[in-house]
C-alpha cells in the first residue's frame, strides 16, 4: 500500500508563512522578536533544504558555516550525516536571528534555536510554533513534513538533479525521491 500524497505548500501558501514572521520589532514585547526571527529561519530553512524536524531541533551554534553558506547535520535518520548548502534568504534570516539571539540568558547555550526564556527549542515545540504560523497564513493541512515536501519541488524545477536532491534531503533510495515529487506530477 503507497503511503498518502502529501502536498506541497503553493508558492502563495508559503510566502503567507514567512509573512506572519515579519512583523517589526517595535511592535513586539521585549524577547518575542526572537520566535518571529528564528521561526523564519526555520521555515527558510526547511523549504529550501528539506531537513527534517528532528535534525532542524538538534542543530548546534557550531553546525553553522555560514560565510560558506553550509549547514552540517551532524546525524540524520540512519545515523547519518551530511553538509547542505543554503541559499542567500536563509542565510539572512539565520543572521538576523543569530543576532536576536544574542539577547536572551542562555544565549551561549551550544543549541542554535531557544524558545522560551532561552530554553532549548524542541520536536513538539517547533510543530506547535509552526502549526500556529500556517493557521495565522491560512493554510489548511499543514505539519511541519510538508515543508519537506515542498523543497522537493522547487531544486528539481530549477535544474537541480535527483542525485543531489537526494543528497541534500538524506534520501539514500530512489523510492524516497519518487514519494516526495509524485504530489506535484500527479496534480
Amino acid at each position: 500500500m503507497e503511503p498518502p500524497l502529501v502536498e506541497p505548500l503553493t508558492d502563495d501558501e508559503l510566502r503567507a508563512l514567512i509573512r506572519t514572521c515579519a512583523v517589526p520589532d517595535a511592535d513586539l514585547p521585549v524577547g518575542e522578536a526572537l520566535h518571529h526571527r528564528r521561526d523564519e529561519a526555520i521555515i527558510r530553512l526547511m523549504f529550501e533544504t528539506a531537513i527534517r524536524s528532528g535534525e532542524v531541533v538538534d542543530l548546534q551554534l557550531d553546525c553553522l558555516d555560514l560565510i560558506g553558506r553550509l549547514i552540517t547535520i551532524r546525524r540524520g535518520k540512519g545515523g547519518r550525516g551530511r553538509v547542505i548548502p543554503i541559499g542567500q534568504a536563509t542565510t539572512e534570516a539565520l543572521l538576523v536571528y543569530l543576532d536576536e539571539r544574542e539577547r536572551p540568558p542562555l544565549a551561549h547555550a551550544p543549541d542554535l534555536w531557544l524558545g522560551n526564556r532561552g530554553k532549548q527549542f524542541g520536536r513538539e515545540g517547533l510543530s506547535r510554533s509552526l502549526r500556529r504560523r500556517a493557521q495565522r497564513a491560512g493554510v489548511q493541512g499543514f505539519r511541519p513534513h510538508r515543508l519537506r515536501h515542498t523543497a522537493a519541488h522547487p531544486w528539481l524545477a530549477a535544474g537541480g538533479s535527483e542525485s543531489g536532491l537526494m543528497a541534500i534531503a538524506g534520501w539514500t533510495r530512489t523510492d524516497m525521491l519518487v514519494r516526495y515529487t509524485r504530489a506535484r506530477a500527479s496534480g
